[in-house]
């Protein structure tokens, strides 16, 4: 960072704002992946479940072995577009294109269709994960004090939050506009709005980045000596990047607590149009029940700076795993009704907000203890694996959701028997409900209070300083 730029005491608001961007317009790609990709793999190009579900469960794993790599490829990476910035640039493209084909509708054998959809959804989404990364990391640069990393944060979740609403509110019209009428949208309302999507996500990341330009200064200055110092402070070898995982406690909690949030709830987002359409026999009522849960939504990442403030980042984070659990778990225990159901999305989306402004706060301040306790800086590494929790959720939710779907003999468009009706709402609901329930649990060990972790930051910039 710059010495003029380090000495502002706090961040421009329009960097901030297009700091956010990027989460806004991926928040949108997010909502209709994690929402309807597997419902458009099996009731729109009629992939068979249970190949479908082994399929993307092997593509995934091999996305979640690369997501370390990725790691280390933001960590010690440079570029004259920026240590962070670059992989914006690298991979935005790319998801463009696979975010459409996620939703072309393509014929060929069962195998072949797996495999499509897999590899196109798995690639659009690590790539973007990607550039969340990198994103993530460009907030270490960009804040200088706990008041700019909490406008980045809570900022970067009530944009993400605005932009479901509007997805929520306007996608299934939308669609079903483009498509010609009907209840439901078919391939070419699916397509025409990914494609719309698509477009929008590469515009969004190039402002993140465009935000970072002045503070992502991976080299500075001619002297060789400077060159050196810097490559030493940044780039790390693979023994110090697996010892700042293995003896940080507070990363290692949190990546438990992040893999079993979103394995949980890409099983509850995955499968929450099945809900819609067989256990509700209602598929209209999901515009304005996920259109509440996203103003809910919203309105907690608005109140999250002030919870975060009075209660701390540990407490606001437990309080997010609680919403998360009696959401699903609510819906369960009473019988199946539209209403009740709405109540535990909106507990959902609660939580969902809160725990995207507490985490990446939580991620940075194991990066810190790492550094305190260590002498490395591995702020780079440790906030790419942020995005670790997400792949591994998506890799186990893909398999476990259609691995069930196919063992309880599922079939597009037929009615359920009592039987499959009661294992569609396991499904759904209870065992994301007891995931939930584990990552609060988890959550309570997470070590370090707001009064360590002020301790660690003034040891370390007393050190920086020396």
């Amino acid at each position: 960072m710059n010495t003029k730029l380090a000495a502002e005491k706090r961040l421009p608001e329009s960097k901030v704002i297009m700091f956010a961007m990027g989460t806004f317009t991926a928040a949108i790609f997010f909502s209709l992946v994690n929402s309807y990709s597997n419902y458009y793999a099996t009731d729109i190009a009629h992939v068979d479940p249970g190949i479908y579900g082994t399929a993307n469960f092997i593509v995934r794993l091999l996305l979640v072995v690369a997501v370390p790599l990725m790691g280390v490829l933001v960590q010690n990476g440079r570029s004259r577009l920026g240590k962070y910035r670059m992989w914006i640039f690298y991979c935005m493209p790319i998801v463009s294109v696979c975010a459409v084909l996620c939703f072309t509708k393509v014929s060929g054998t069962p195998i072949f269709l797996a495999l499509f959809y897999s590899l196109a959804n798995a690639i659009a989404s690590g790539l973007i994960g990607m550039c969340g990364n990198s994103q993530l990391s460009l907030m270490t640069v960009m804040a200088s004090n706990d008041d700019d990393y909490r406008r980045l944060s809570t900022r970067r979740s009530q944009f993400q939050d605005i932009s479901k609403i509007i997805f929520s509110a306007s996608f299934l019209p939308l669609a079903i506009l483009i498509s010609g009428g009907g209840d439901k949208p078919n391939a070419k309302g699916f397509f025409w709005v990914a494609l719309i999507i698509a477009i929008l996500c590469f515009i969004g990341y190039m402002l993140t980045a465009y935000a970072g330009k002045d503070y992502d200064i991976y080299e500075y200055g001619d002297k060789v000596e400077k060159r050196r110092k810097r490559k030493s402070l940044y780039s790390l070898n693979a023994k110090e990047m697996f010892d700042s995982v293995v003896k940080n406690k507070p990363l290692i909690i949190m990546l438990f607590v992040e893999t079993l949030k979103f394995t949980a709830f890409m099983i509850f987002i995955s499968t929450m149009a099945y809900y819609f359409q067989y256990i509700l026999q209602d598929f209209s009522k999901i515009t304005p029940i996920m259109t509440i849960a996203s103003i809910s939504s919203l309105l907690s990442s608005l109140v999250a700076p002030l919870i975060l403030k009075q209660l701390g980042r540990k407490n606001a984070m437990s309080l997010a795993m609680f919403c998360y659990a009696l959401g699903a778990l609510m819906p369960r225990v009473l019988p199946p009704n539209v209403n009740i159901f709405g109540l535990g999305f909106v507990l959902i989306y609660f939580g969902m907000s809160l725990a995207t402004c507490s985490a990446p706060i939580m991620f940075a301040e194991s990066a810190d203890y790492f550094e305190h306790k260590a002498g490395l800086k591995a702020q780079g590494f440790i906030m790419s694996l942020f995005v670790f929790p997400v792949q591994i959720g998506i890799a186990l939710s893909g398999g476990i959701v259609n691995w069930l779907l196919d063992a309880m003999g599922y079939e597009a468009g037929a009615a359920l028997t009592a039987a499959q009706a009661v294992s569609m709402q396991n499904l759904i609901l209870l065992l994301p409900g007891i995931m939930f329930v584990a990552a609060l649990v988890l959550t309570l060990l997470y070590p370090l209070t707001g009064d360590r972790v002020e301790k660690i930051r003034a040891e370390l910039a007393a050190r920086q300083t020396a």
